[in-house]
C-alpha cells in the first residue's frame, strides 16, 4: 500500500516502510506547520460498494460504522482519544490501521465527496516540531473479517506488546481487583456547592454554602440496608467527602468535611464498611484547581503557548476551574494520596476525569510538558494508586490509560444521530473486555430504574453494574441529565430501601454472569435486525433482542 504524507500547504514528505509500519521522521518536519496528513487511496471506496469504515471514537459518543451508502457530500474531523486507530472493510479486503507514533495528536478525517468515500489520519502540529516520529501500523485481516475481528486484532496487539494483561492474570496478585470483579460499583455524592457556581473566584469570605446530601452516618445506614437485603459485595466510592464537597477546593482535600461528620465520622464509616465485607474508596482529582484552595497559585496552572492561563469555560462547585499542570499534579498526588490511604480506604481508587480528558501541553518555562510527557506523569499517578490502594479507576476509558485502568465509569456518552454514523458497535468493549472493568455508557448508570433497553445494553456490552446515588447536582440546566433524568436518592428510609432494592436486583443477575468478566469477547454480531449475539471465549453466548425487549444467556 502506498502512503503519501503532506502538510497543510501541500508539501510532501518521505514515508519509510518496514514490515507494514509506515514512518514520517520528525527530523524531516519543519516548524510552523498546522498539520500533516498520511493518506492511502487504497482505503478509499466508491458510493455503493459493500463495506464500511470503523470510527472508534465518534466524538466521545460511541464507536460507529460508516457504510458506503448514498450520502450527501460531508466530512468529519474527530480526535481519536478512545482508541488510536480506524478500520476499513471493503469487498475483498479488511484492514486495521493503528497509530503508534505521535498518536496523542491524531485526529481522523473521513467523509464523502462526489461519490467517493475517503479516510486518513491527520496529525496536528500547531506550529511545533513533533516530539517523536509519526508512525502507523497496518494490520491486514482475512477478506471476510468484520469489525469484531478488527477489535480482537487490536486486543491481541495490545497484549502482545505487553501494554496490558488479562484480568485473569491480574487478579492472581491483586485482591482489590479480584473483589471488584464480583461487586457492583456504588458511587455516593455526599455534598456540593452550587453548580454552575454562583461565585467564580471563591474566597473564605464569599464561598457559597455546601449542600449536605448524605452524611457519613447515612452511608452506614445504606450499608445496613444492603446487608439486610442480601447484597454481600459492593465497592462504595465516596464523592465529595473532602473539604467543601464535590469539586469544592481542588487540589486541596483536607480537612475532611465537618458537615458530613468530619474525619472521625469518616474513619468510622470506612471501618464499618470493611467490617461488613464491603470495599470502600473515594474520589479525588488530579486535573483541576480552584483559586480558593489553600495551595493555589498561578504557578501550578497550565500555561498556554501564548502565555495565558489554562482554564475551563464551564464552572463547577469550586468556581472557575483552572487546568492543573501535570507536573504539579504528580507532586500533589505524591503528597496527598498517602494521607488519603491512611484514612483506611482500600480498593480501586477513583481519580476524576483522568482518563476522559485529552492529554495536556503546558508551556510554563518552569514546568513545560508535551502530551507524551503528561502521560508519563499521569501513569505515575495511576501506578501510585495501585501501590497505595490496590487499584485505579476513573471517569472514562481513553486508550492511554489501558496499562493501569482497572475500571472506567463509562466508555462513551449517549449516542447521537449523525448522517455519517450508520450503526453503533461496541468496538472498544470487544477489544478490552477481559482486560479491564467498565460501565458501557452514561445511560447504563443506574440502569434498573431506566428504560429496559439500558438493561439490554448492559448485557450486550458486558458491563459491570454501576450505580450513582445523588447523581444529579447541576442546577437549572439539562446538563444535569448527563447520567440520566432518573436518580437514586436516600433522603428517607423508604427511598433508601427502594434504592438498595434496585441495586439488589442488578446484583442478583450479575452474580450469574460475573465470571464472564475474565473472558474475552470473540464476536459481536447482529444476527437479525435489532437482535445481537455476543460470543465469549468460554463459549457463553448472550443474545439480546431489542424488538421483544428480551435476552437469553446460554
Amino acid at each position: 500500500m502506498m502512503w503519501i504524507a503532506s502538510d497543510n500547504a501541500g508539501k510532501k514528505y518521505n514515508v519509510s516502510v518496514n514490515n507494514d509500519v509506515f514512518v514520517v521522521k520528525r527530523s524531516d518536519i519543519p516548524e510552523n506547520l498546522e498539520y500533516i496528513d498520511l493518506v492511502n487511496e487504497a482505503l478509499f471506496a466508491k458510493t455503493g460498494e459493500n463495506g464500511y469504515y470503523v470510527i472508534a471514537d465518534f466524538d466521545k459518543k460511541g464507536s460507529r460504522l460508516c457504510f458506503f451508502n448514498d450520502k450527501p457530500d460531508d466530512e468529519r474531523i474527530l480526535k481519536q482519544d478512545l482508541m488510536p486507530l480506524f478500520g476499513v472493510k471493503k469487498d475483498g479486503s479488511c484492514a486495521l490501521v493503528i497509530v503508534e507514533g505521535f498518536k496523542y495528536e491524531f485526529s481522523l478525517v473521513f467523509g464523502v465527496k462526489n461519490g467517493e468515500y475517503y479516510i486518513y489520519p491527520r496529525f496536528f502540529l500547531n506550529g511545533n516540531v513533533p516530539y517523536e516520529d509519526i508512525c502507523i501500523k497496518l494490520i491486514t485481516l482475512e477478506n471476510d473479517a468484520t469489525y469484531s475481528d478488527m477489535a480482537v486484532a487490536y486486543r491481541n496487539y495490545q497484549l502482545g506488546k505487553g501494554v496490558c494483561l488479562p484480568l485473569s492474570e491480574k487478579i492472581k496478585e491483586r485482591k482489590a481487583l479480584a473483589y471488584a470483579i464480583a461487586a457492583p460499583e456504588i458511587r455516593i455524592r455526599m455534598g456540593w456547592k452550587p453548580a454552575p457556581p454562583t461565585v467564580l473566584e471563591q474566597t473564605l469570605e464569599n464561598e457559597p454554602e455546601m449542600k449536605v446530601a448524605c452524611t457519613f452516618d447515612r452511608v452506614c445506614d445504606l450499608i445496613d440496608e444492603m446487608k439486610a437485603q442480601g447484597i454481600d459485595k459492593a465497592q462504595l466510592c465516596l464523592v465529595g467527602w473532602n473539604k467543601s464537597g464535590h469539586d469544592g477546593r481542588w487540589p486541596q482535600i483536607f480537612p475532611v468535611e465537618e458537615k458530613l461528620g468530619g474525619e472521625k465520622g469518616l474513619r468510622h464509616l470506612i471501618s464499618y464498611a470493611q467490617k461488613n465485607g464491603y470495599q470502600i474508596v473515594c474520589h479525588t482529582n488530579s486535573t483541576d484547581c480552584y483559586s480558593i484552595a489553600d495551595t493555589f497559585s498561578e504557578d501550578i496552572v497550565v500555561k498556554n503557548e501564548d502565555g495565558s492561563i489554562g482554564m475551563n469555560d464551564f464552572g463547577w462547585s469550586g468556581g472557575r476551574p483552572y487546568d492543573l499542570c501535570p507536573v504539579k499534579a504528580l507532586a500533589y498526588a505524591k503528597s496527598y494520596l498517602p494521607k488519603v490511604r491512611e484514612l483506611g480506604f482500600e480498593g480501586l481508587h477513583y481519580i476524576d476525569v483522568l482518563t476522559v480528558v485529552p492529554l495536556r501541553w503546558c508551556y510554563d518555562k518552569n514546568h513545560p510538558v508535551n502530551s507524551k510527557e503528561t502521560l508519563e506523569m499521569y501513569h505515575k499517578i495511576m501506578a501510585l494508586c495501585h501501590e497505595l490502594f490496590g487499584g485505579f479507576s476513573s471517569e472514562g476509558c481513553f486508550d492511554f490509560g489501558a496499562e493501569y485502568l482497572d475500571y472506567g465509569l463509562y466508555v462513551s456518552r449517549p449516542v447521537v444521530e449523525d448522517v455519517m454514523a450508520d450503526k453503533v458497535v461496541p468496538f472498544w468493549q470487544i477489544a478490552y473486555h477481559g482486560i479491564m472493568l467498565y460501565n458501557s455508557t452514561t445511560d447504563t448508570v443506574n440502569y434498573p430504574i431506566k428504560d429496559v433497553k439500558n438493561h439490554l445494553l448492559v448485557l450486550e456490552d458486558g458491563t459491570r453494574p454501576s450505580f450513582y446515588i445523588y447523581s444529579k447536582f447541576l442546577e437549572g440546566s439539562d446538563n444535569d441529565d448527563w447520567l440520566g433524568k432518573e436518580d437514586l436518592i436516600i433522603d428517607t428510609d423508604e427511598q433508601l430501601r427502594f434504592s438498595v432494592s434496585k441495586i439488589k436486583e442488578a446484583y442478583e443477575e450479575y452474580k450469574t454472569i460475573k465470571h464472564l468478566q475474565t473472558e474475552f469477547i470473540l464476536e459481536h454480531k447482529e444476527v437479525e435486525e435489532n437482535i445481537f449475539a455476543v460470543t465469549y471465549s468460554d463459549g457463553t453466548k448472550v443474545i439480546v433482542d431489542y424488538n421483544t425487549l428480551s435476552y437469553k444467556i446460554r
